[in-house]
């Protein structure tokens, strides 16, 4: 079988995490490390302010990093019951709900998705870089572009 697939112009970027929506995300953290050296998560409790907001409704959501080698886990525990991962829970279960790409070129990315017709969930600002959740069916998969650049030595 032979598929006839795109030359996409979109450069190959850095897996940044894979988000996974949990419902307490100590007790996942405190599971996680019961089986692997994890270490001390990174851990922030984000109240994003409307400014902050680029789209969708403002929400609440306990952030808690964890890091497997050179690979990341992003805990998400919803704080209240507007944001995406509330839903994600109410509707599917626990479970893994974004994969997502530091991208040095985030407004081309955005542009990239939103002329393919990938529906734009929900974007905006954190630590000052920016991030955004597409919809990218076929496929199931959400898809988050994260505003990461190369940053000084110190």
């Amino acid at each position: 079988m032979t598929w006839q697939l795109g030359n996409g112009t979109a450069q190959l970027t850095n897996l940044s995490h894979v988000g996974i929506a949990v419902r307490n995300a100590e007790e996942t953290a405190k599971l996680l490390s019961s089986i692997w050296n994890i270490g001390d998560p990174e851990v922030f409790d984000y109240y994003p302010q409307p400014e902050d907001m680029i789209a969708g409704e403002s929400f609440a959501v306990r952030l808690v990093f964890v890091k497997f080698g050179p690979l990341t886990f992003e805990l998400l525990e919803p704080l209240d019951d507007k944001s995406i991962w509330s839903k994600f829970i109410a509707e599917q279960g626990e479970g893994i709900h974004h994969v997502a790409f530091g991208v040095s070129n985030y407004d081309e990315m955005v542009d990239t998705l939103t002329a393919q017709g990938h529906p734009l969930l929900v974007a905006a600002v954190f630590n000052g870089c920016r991030w955004c959740y597409f919809d990218t069916s076929p496929g199931g998969t959400v898809i988050e572009f994260r505003e990461e650049y190369p940053r000084a030595s110190a």
